[in-house]
């Protein structure tokens, strides 16, 4: 069965390694096949990787949209190694994370990285953002 993706105007998505971003009008259409889909409210963009936990996040969101790509799981290895030494309160959330992509759960391990930027934020507040 596709899946019916509707937008807003100037709403983007990612489909695969392409980013679309709709018009001034709203849209409707299906997709159907297995590919990587990101909605705009789940795309961290590079430049807003700017704490730790949106580092582990972004990293994550690249694994997803690639497919597991090897050099990506390395990199994510050295993200949760610094973020479970710099806050170790943070190692449940960490962990789950973990455990999502050892089983190339990716979709799965985006939103548990989505609960460890939140929790990130009530640890550290504005802190962390140079506010």
């Amino acid at each position: 069965m596709p899946l019916k993706i509707e937008l807003k105007p100037h709403e983007s998505i990612i489909v695969g390694d392409a980013l679309i971003t709709n018009d001034n009008d709203r849209i409707r259409f299906y997709i159907d096949g297995k590919v990587p889909i990101l909605r705009e409210k789940f795309i961290l963009r590079e430049k807003e990787a700017t704490t730790p936990a949106r580092r582990v996040y972004f990293i994550v969101q690249q694994m997803y949209l690639s497919k597991g790509d090897k050099q990506l799981q390395q990199i994510f290895i050295e993200y949760i190694r610094d973020l479970q030494k710099a806050a170790p309160s943070l190692r449940p959330f960490v962990a789950t994370i973990a455990e999502s992509v050892i089983v190339s759960d990716y979709y799965a391990a985006i939103k548990a990285a989505a609960k460890l930027i939140e929790q990130e934020d009530k640890i550290f507040g504005s802190a962390l953002k140079g506010k």
